[in-house]
């Protein structure tokens, strides 16, 4: 596989009037974050009104001169099958207390030849036995729609109740299946049917996650800050997708851990950056007008956090890239993304990867490059966290102690 910037990084054709930039421009000093008011914030991903144009990585793809074209192609596939999802659960008739969720790809805009629809049925009201006869209708409608079945671990392709996310955050009632669900409802999640139903339990989480913790919830000199409640959740999320991986390679032998392992180190990771920044944001996104009144303070970094889980990671990644003005960096990372794509994309490839025995990897010559290609992307992380003049000093205080 040739990994050369011509074949994946396309210039984009010039248009009158926007002046044409060299990708390579080397760093100028970065430009704060600018917070807009909540009717300004990006609408949430599921709206098929929100143009290209108006996120952030369509911003910097124009800012850089460049197109991504296998991240393109995912975005607007992960749109095309949201349409066909949403076609073939036209008539299922549910209840106001529930809401049809998308997690993983889809829900990330990065939809590829290979990938699962992962489903929840969020559950926001009093139990009642018809909602495990809509799991089971909703699960024959995308089968009979041809789209591939969830996993065998139980996270998804079920329901999953309100009560169980907000309140059992730690402690022994916690398990590692109800903190995934929720943490990744606020970092990657899509729903399909009561956008109201999903928003609540949006805020409830984040409501306790920010009012409970006391290095947030201060009332001698209230201010926005990181929520370490939080962020210890989103830190939690990706040593447990770190440890699964192992156990899965473990206990299955070897199977599909190529594949798992590339994941892990692009998508999964990914996942990880928008939980930090979504952190790292409550600092430096700070609305000032609301640093006088501890209530409204609490209020709107709930409300700021809420609309941060509207955006992919992709355009999370992009929006702290649009600050820093490095378009060698912006390139280096988005051109590893692309290319991590590209490869999971193309079928041959894909079946390569998942068949591939972990003896063979050292000599195999795609595994060797896809691995290099997650180098490439670490790399790059790496320097955006600890280079950056923003994000250094909140990377030294809470990135590990």
């Amino acid at each position: 596989m040739s990994r050369g910037t011509a074949s994946l990084v396309e210039p984009v054709a010039e248009r009158p009037g926007i002046p044409q930039r060299n990708p390579t421009t080397q760093r100028h000093q970065p430009r704060s974050w600018n917070v807009p008011s909540r009717a300004d914030t990006l609408p949430r991903m599921e709206d098929p009104a929100v143009p290209d144009s108006a996120l952030p990585f369509d911003q910097l793809c124009e800012l850089l001169n460049c197109s991504f074209p296998a991240i393109r192609q995912a975005r607007r596939d992960a749109v095309q099958t949201t349409d066909r999802i949403r076609a073939s659960l036209a008539d299922v008739r549910m209840s106001p207390d529930v809401a049809l969720i998308a997690f993983g790809s889809l829900a990330r805009r990065e939809w590829t030849s290979g990938s699962d629809v992962d489903w929840t049925l969020l559950v926001d009201g009093p139990s009642d036995p018809e909602h495990f006869t809509l799991t089971r209708e909703i699960e024959q409608r995308l089968c009979d729609a041809e789209f591939p079945g969830v996993g065998s671990s139980g996270t998804f392709g079920s329901m999953a109740s309100s009560f169980e996310l907000i309140h059992f955050i730690g402690g022994s009632e916690d398990s590692n299946q109800k903190m995934t669900r929720r943490v990744l409802l606020l970092l990657e999640s899509v729903c399909f049917s009561d956008t109201v139903v999903h928003e609540r339990v949006l805020r409830g989480i984040l409501k306790r996650y920010i009012q409970t913790d006391p290095a947030v919830a201060t009332e001698n000199t209230p201010q926005f800050k990181v929520p370490l409640f939080l962020l210890n959740d989103v830190v939690r999320l990706w040593r447990t997708i770190a440890v699964d991986y192992a156990t899965k390679k473990w206990q299955q032998g070897g199977a599909k851990w190529a594949l798992r392992n590339i994941k892990l180190r692009m998508s999964r990771k990914l996942l990880f950056v928008k939980g930090l920044l979504m952190c790292f944001s409550c600092k430096l996104q700070a609305p000032q007008a609301a640093q006088e009144n501890d209530t409204l303070v609490l209020d709107s970094l709930v409300s700021h956090c809420l609309d941060y889980t509207g955006k992919t990671a992709i355009d999370a990644l992009a929006e702290i890239l649009l600050s820093t003005n490095d378009h060698q960096l912006a390139v280096k990372l988005l051109k590893a993304y692309d290319e991590f794509l590209s490869s999971i994309s193309d079928p041959e490839k894909r079946k390569h990867l998942n068949n591939l025995d972990f003896s063979a990897a050292a000599t195999d010559p795609l595994f060797q490059d896809v691995r290099q290609i997650s180098y490439d992307f670490r790399d790059g992380l790496g320097e955006l966290f600890f280079d950056h003049p923003l994000l250094r000093p909140l990377t030294r205080e809470f990135g590990l102690f």
